[in-house]
């Protein structure tokens, strides 16, 4: 009964974070946090202190691992905070398996945006010089220089980071594969 729970609290998590993804290019830190408590409810009535231990790897490790990302302005606030919150609800294992679908869809979603853009060359040309500089001049820099009003190069993760997840899900259910 509880794992399905979670899958429940996750679809809900993901209506709420893709609903004000796409009015305001933002996750709202009142849901996150309210799914952050409700993951460790949960883990915490299914398994006691081994459930504590989980939440706090699956939501603590996506969040170190992927602060560089951010650092690098490569990955929003918000987003690296929703994985976070999936990977307590869902655990570590569960997240690991799911990101290799939402970085598919990720990879989807920023090549049609280039291409509706008409972009891809100018963008594959920052991401190259971006590497090259990382290579050549041992340097890390900020990967791009946030323009608020230009977002003809932003994509909105909390898609692809939906899609992967919902697709692991159905994946796991025995719905898919």
């Amino acid at each position: 009964m509880i794992p399905i729970m979670k899958y429940v609290l996750v679809c809900i998590l993901l209506i709420f974070v893709i609903y004000t993804d796409t009015k305001s290019y933002s996750v709202k830190n009142s849901v996150i946090l309210f799914f952050a408590a409700a993951g460790l409810i949960v883990n915490c009535v299914e398994l006691g202190v081994t459930g504590l231990v989980n939440w706090l790897m699956g939501i603590s490790l996506p969040i170190l691992v992927l602060f560089v990302l951010f650092i690098l302005r490569m990955l929003g606030a918000g987003d690296i905070k929703l994985i976070g919150v999936i990977g307590g609800l869902l655990g570590l294992d569960f997240l690991m398996k799911s990101s290799l679908y939402m970085l598919i869809a990720a990879g989807v979603m920023a090549l049609m945006k280039m291409l509706i853009e008409r972009n891809l060359i100018i963008r594959l040309k920052h991401f190259f010089n971006f590497i090259r500089n990382i290579i050549i001049n041992r340097q890390i820099g900020i990967y791009d220089q946030l323009n608020k009003e230009d977002k003809s190069h932003v994509i909105r993760l909390s898609y692809a980071i939906g899609a992967g997840t919902i697709y692991q899900m159905l994946f796991e259910l025995k719905i898919l594969g």
